[in-house]
């Protein structure tokens, strides 16, 4: 195998017909003959042509601010000749979307959160709450009975005023999936009651962001399906965010996404929202730990802001009192085990370590023990936890507490006849209550009110480790903010634990949405792209362990301050800066911009000064391969890589001509910057740079001086000549047989089409807007496309999962509309991948990848 030159390639016909229909590879689950369809204007003009069509029907219409359709075609109808259907601008297949709860290992309280973010200043110095704000989500629906989420539906006093059941109950248990809304959008996966209680809570055990808000709740999801996990589709989503824009819905979360394009039907219709004037948040993602290029759709639509993660500062678990001979413990304990019995005791029961053999109090001998209403304490790493579990249920026991032989509290299986509660204690915690029984008697007691907290120590504040990368597949800036998404204490249903910690960019986004809630209630004549500058301008960029920022592709701007937007009096723009494409200047390259700042305040005059902080650079690479640590420990490589001094040149730098200025009152003055890139670091480990314009505001009627910020991030290099495979060092491109196993010398490769047939593999580095398969004939002529190769938007293949694209090789093809069964011969194979910002029409755009030839026949 060996990769040839593209001038080599274009002595064959390329394939260069240019579709309106997207295709999706093949792991992505699709609706079978369902298809999103977008028209160049009103699907009126349009009718006549879909229902000429035969076996082709209208199932749903969007009409806001989406010229679209759901169209379903029966089997055997080419969605080819579909799409070139005259009008249809694009069109995708329909997929399947499956929700499942991220849960967390710890849970955190929200009210020193609330500090760290401005929220609960905002509260008690200006009196905003989001009062008069309709704060909406598109979601799994509510558990609107919960008693700190308001326990009615719309009646007067009420705030959950607005949305509606989108979806029902049964679909996804269902083929074709069957729609039956209830009245209420009424929540039975606890996705969205979880999202409510952060954005908009009343207490006394959590409090919401914006607790004064009228709510709205769209519900998108149905119940778990048997596979697991809540079921969706790409047309219902649509359908509730079209339905919140309708409901005049000042703010819309969507803790909704995968790894994707901005021009995903979810992103397309977002940003088509957008421009109906809706304010769409969306949560960035939560596959962080493969590293770069890993943002979701639709966080990365054109206008939607995108919110990364950082963990909580405070632990606030469900806990337990212990009374010991030596003194009251209150603990923290862990969720319910698998068979979900909360521990709860409104009273004190007793308490007893096991009486076996050993000495080690494992609790693995079914004794003859005194275990009748008494919760039993007991080591763990004995034997399994449903044999112990067993043991103490049989012997009458109400209850059972595994002592962790780690620091932290954990959950864990048994077995479907255990009907006590399981719960863990840390080693700590477990060690001392062991010792306190070894001296006498002892009670428990925990209540849905009982909590224990303490300090999270040093992952406070920092990024949360699944928060996803970006920059987009386009180089776009994203996400736009970050704020508290991992561990944090919020409603469940309360046909579950009431409440519970989850993780998750699900909830850092709807924390945001509550913070913009906050932004509307004051800034009543702001557009929306406004309090999308006042929110980013105002957020506290993150440090590293050297010292440095951290890269906003990682964080963006940095952790939500609201307070200080909601003072702010000023509104830079653009909000963040993102270079798509860097010029040469002799041997340095450069992109210069213009930052405007815009003074808010009418009667008052201000001194403006500009200086530029660099950000830690971060790439994939060590060594023209993965880095090891990214594969092992999900560790993104950065430069500087410790904290010692290094050179300028491996640095960021800014050209800034005119940083000191002043505005009057009601003005807009221009600031000038050039970004020179880390022209010290070597362009083939294939950097991503950026930094932060810092803007030192004072007022003429203050003393002290206010700081904004403007992130910004490229490519330390010719982003549209990246190399766009994985490193060889991988073992891709390959082919494999049936089986799975490498096929390592593919010129001795002979293939029988009515045997079972080779898979081709492949990953990506980077992002592919379009690629296609070939089989080239020994002239180095085109003699087919393998079907299925032809496919769009592509994401980046994540190492650490082995994952790959993989193709069926056969000798059934498809040439100028044909399907065409090619004779027996040599044949190599030929990927063709479109380069980032490239044209499907230019075959130079294209990095093209051959096989050795193998052959067909018997």
């Amino acid at each position: 195998m060996r990769l040839i030159a593209p001038e080599l390639v274009l002595m064959g016909l390329l394939h260069t017909v240019v579709s309106r229909m997207i295709y999706y590879p093949p792991h992505i689950e699709t609706f079978s003959g369902s298809y999103i369809v977008e028209f160049d204007s009103s699907l009126d003009n349009h009718a006549h042509a879909i229902h000429a069509t035969p076996g082709v029907s209208v199932r749903r219409r969007f009409t806001r601010a989406f010229n679209g359709a759901v169209v379903h075609a029966r089997s055997g109808i080419n969605p080819e000749h579909l799409a070139g259907l005259p009008g249809i601008k694009r069109m995708w297949p329909n997929r399947r979307h499956t929700l499942k709860l991220r849960q967390s290992k710890q849970n955190y309280t929200t009210p020193f959160l609330h500090e760290m973010t401005g929220v609960a200043r905002a509260w008690r110095e200006l009196g905003i709450n989001g009062t008069g704000v309709k704060l909406c989500a598109v979601d799994t629906g509510v558990d609107w009975t919960h008693p700190e989420l308001g326990n009615c539906w719309g009646t007067d006093g009420c705030a959950w005023q607005l949305g509606k059941d989108c979806i029902g109950d049964v679909y996804g248990n269902t083929d074709p999936p069957e729609i039956v809304p209830n009245d209420t959008p009424m929540d039975c996966g606890g996705h969205g009651t979880h999202v409510s209680g952060i954005m908009a809570a009343r207490g006394p055990s959590v409090f919401g962001v914006a607790p004064g808000a009228t709510m709205g709740m769209y519900r998108v999801y149905s119940c778990d399906t048997p596979e697991g996990g809540a079921s969706t589709s790409d047309d219902v989503i649509m359908d509730g965010m079209e339905s919140a824009h309708a409901d005049n819905c000042d703010v819309i979360n969507m803790s909704i996404g995968a790894m994707g394009w901005s021009e995903d039907p979810l992103a397309a219709f977002a940003a088509k929202l957008v421009e109906a004037g809706s304010l769409i948040i969306a949560s960035a993602g939560n596959d962080g730990s493969h590293g770069i290029h890993t943002i979701s759709s639709p966080s990365d639509g054109h206008g939607v802001l995108s919110v990364g993660s950082v963990d909580n500062w405070n632990v606030t678990q469900m806990g337990a009192v212990f009374s010991l001979p030596d003194g009251d413990r209150s603990v923290q304990i862990s969720n319910a085990a698998s068979n979900h019995v909360r521990f709860l005791f409104n009273k004190t029961v007793p308490l007893v370590l096991p009486d076996d053999d050993t000495g080690n109090y494992y609790g693995c001998e079914s004794a003859d023990s005194d275990y009748d209403g008494k919760v039993v304490v007991a080591n763990n790493g004995g034997c399994d936890y449903t044999t112990i579990a067993q043991n103490v249920q049989g012997q009458g026991g109400v209850g059972l507490i595994i002592v962790n032989d780690q620091e932290g509290t954990f959950e864990y299986g048994v077995g479907e006849d255990i009907t006590i509660p399981c719960i863990s204690v840390s080693n700590t915690d477990g060690k001392a209550i062991i010792s306190g029984l070894e001296q006498g008697d002892g009670t428990v007691m925990a209540t849905t009110s009982t909590f224990a907290a303490i300090d999270s120590g040093f992952d406070g504040g920092r990024m949360s480790n699944f928060s996803a990368y970006g920059p987009s597949p386009e180089l776009d800036l994203v996400p736009h903010l970050v704020a508290p998404g991992g561990n944090i204490w919020s409603t469940v249903l309360t046909s579950d634990d009431v409440y519970r910690s989850s993780s998750g960019t699900s909830l850092s986004s709807p924390y945001v949405s509550g913070c913009m809630a906050l932004l509307r209630q004051r800034f009543t004549n702001y557009t929306n792209p406004q309090l999308h500058q006042a929110l980013i301008s105002a957020a506290t960029p993150l440090v590293d362990t050297n010292g440095l920022f951290v890269n906003p592709y990682r964080t963006g701007a940095g952790l939500v301050n609201v307070y200080k937007a909601l003072q702010s009096r000023t509104l830079i723009d653009p909000p963040y800066i993102s270079i798509n494409q860097t010029r040469m200047d002799g041997k340095k390259r450069t992109y210069s911009q213009i930052i405007k700042l815009t003074n808010m305040d009418a009667n008052n005059a201000a001194n403006v000064s500009l200086s530029h902080f660099p950000a830690s650079s971060m790439t994939l690479y060590q060594n023209n391969t993965y880095a090891p640590l990214l594969l092992t420990d999900s560790l993104v490589p950065i430069w500087p890589p410790d904290s010692n001094p290094v050179t300028w040149d491996t640095l960021p730098q800014a050209f800034l001509p005119n940083s000191e200025q002043r505005v009057e009152a009601g003005q807009t003055i221009e600031f000038n910057v050039t970004v020179t890139a880390p022209y010290g670091l070597p362009e083939s480990e294939r950097w991503y740079f950026g930094g932060f314009f810092n803007f030192s505001v004072t007022f003429d009627d203050e003393t002290q001086s206010t700081h904004f910020v403007c992130p910004y991030a490229g490519f330390n290099g010719e982003y549209t000549q990246i190399e766009m495979l994985g490193p060889k060092s991988q073992g891709y491109p390959s082919f494999s047989d049936s089986n799975g196993r490498p096929i390592d010398n593919v010129s001795e490769l002979t293939i029988d089409p009515s045997d079972d047939l080779p898979t081709f593999n492949y990953t990506l580095d980077v992002p592919s807007i379009y690629s296609y398969i070939a089989l080239i004939d020994r002239d180095n002529k085109t003699a087919g496309y393998l079907p299925g190769s032809d496919r769009t938007r592509l994401s980046r293949t994540r190492p650490a999962m082995n994952e790959t694209n993989s193709i069926r090789v056969n000798n059934t093809v498809e040439l100028d509309d044909k399907t065409i069964i090619l004779g027996d011969g040599e044949y190599s194979l030929r990927l063709a991948l479109l380069r980032p910002f490239g044209n499907r029409d230019d075959d130079n755009d294209y990095v093209y990848w051959n096989s050795d030839y193998f052959s067909f026949g018997k």
